[in-house]
């Protein structure tokens, strides 16, 4: 057997191997899905501790799941790893790297897509959260756009800046007596998702907090704030306050592009959830409003590479045409045939991708009357009949350590 023979079996070898990740944790997803946090995590927990090419999904699926289970300690220790697998610069070897050209990417580990790396720190952030550290939820809050600022200034990809981290930091500044730092943030946000509704009382307040007068004025102008909403929202400022933090729907999923089989594109799954109602004590008190869109992040971002995906797969061609023809003249045609069928057959689309992401991250805030008493806050989700929500409620703390106290409840709706 040739030296080109004995390669392709190798490869074949190697890919047969690989297994597929999206098949074999789909019982996992199915356990997470019907709100069995406990079994789903158990489940992926050997394929996130041990070492293997797909170790970076493992630990970013199972440690959204323990989020949702309640486990933020545990769920923290999953992604500071996977936070460090995504990071590594030479994740795979040159040579392992050149040998993608001409079979696929799953012969190497997964890197996780920008987006993917990103979302990494925005979890750390909510797993703070939940820990009350709010100092270590706000530096990942900060790493969230820092890693961004880096794919945009080095990786030179048109990306957008994440309005989800820039408006917790404003949140979690707010509570905390911060007031220049959070009346920054909500500026900053306001750049990012000018028509967010929350911004009209958020941007007012804070001019107010910080007493700089020609800003309240500007924001009164610019959001038509009549007299009684101005003091409204002035009278509330130290009023406890619930926040909803929900994850709606289910992220895309990666299929072989239409135009390129090789090259994978992100597809919208099925979602019948559009927003929550939140009711508090029995009155309805709003809905939850988007502050982040995991689907079109992961769409655009992929897109944005699609012209180097395309270049690297048209190179992987011309390097299986020329290994194909070298072994038809030093050994046989058929041989070379035969090769060349192989190779061709190995020519797909990498598909793997963190699939118990939400399709879009909401949010709810509401200020509670001081001395009122929150027994019970109802969640309805506003979209089909089988639709399921998961969520841990969490009872109101007062502390006189704070501002105002600050009730947090996420909501995973399906």
């Amino acid at each position: 057997m040739s030296v080109f023979t004995r390669g392709f079996a190798f490869i074949a070898i190697g890919l047969v191997g690989c297994g597929n990740y999206t098949s074999s944790t789909r019982p996992a997803r199915e356990e997470f899905y019907a709100g069995h946090y406990t079994e789903s995590a158990k489940s992926l927990e050997k394929g996130a501790h041990g070492e293997g090419d797909n170790q970076l999904l493992y630990l970013m699926d199972r440690a959204t799941i323990l989020y949702h289970g309640g486990d933020y300690e545990e769920s923290n220790k999953d992604f500071h790893q996977a936070d460090k697998l995504s990071e590594i610069k030479d994740y795979t070897s040159l040579a392992t790297e050149a040998a993608t050209l001409v079979t696929n990417e799953k012969i190497i580990p997964y890197k996780g897509e920008d987006f993917e790396k990103v979302l990494i720190s925005q979890y750390l952030a909510l797993n703070y959260l939940n820990l009350h550290k709010y100092e270590d939820a706000l530096v990942e809050c900060r790493r969230v756009n820092h890693k961004l600022h880096l794919m945009i200034s080095q990786g030179k990809r048109k990306y957008k800046l994440n309005p989800m981290a820039r408006y917790l930091a404003a949140l979690i500044y707010e509570s905390q007596g911060e007031w220049n730092d959070a009346y920054v943030d909500y500026q900053g946000m306001r750049e990012l998702l000018s028509q967010f509704p929350y911004l009209r009382e958020d941007l007012y307040r804070l001019a107010w907090r910080n007493r700089i007068p020609d800003h309240m004025e500007k924001w009164a102008s610019e959001f038509q704030l009549s007299q009684d909403e101005k003091e409204k929202i002035k009278r509330e400022a130290n009023w406890p306050e619930v926040v909803v933090i929900a994850e709606v729907g289910f992220s895309p999923e990666k299929r072989p592009h239409p135009a390129w089989y090789a090259i994978p594109k992100y597809v919208p799954r099925h979602n019948s959830i559009e927003t929550v109602n939140v009711t508090i004590n029995g009155e309805m008190k709003g809905s939850t409003l988007k502050l982040f869109d995991v689907e079109s992040t992961a769409i655009e971002n992929l897109n944005e590479k699609f012209a180097g995906l395309l270049a690297k797969r048209i190179a992987g061609v011309i390097a299986k045409e020329v290994i194909a023809d070298q072994v038809s003249r030093r050994t046989d045609p058929l041989i070379g045939f035969l090769l060349w069928l192989g190779l061709y057959s190995m020519d797909q689309a990498d598909l793997r991708s963190w699939l118990t992401l939400p399709q879009n991250f909401q949010i709810f805030r509401k200020r509670i009357p001081p001395g009122e008493l929150v027994q019970k806050i109802g969640l309805e989700l506003v979209g089909s009949e089988n639709s399921k929500g998961h969520f841990t409620e969490k009872t109101m703390q007062f502390s006189n350590r704070k501002p105002y106290p600050v009730a947090y409840l996420h909501l995973h709706a399906i």
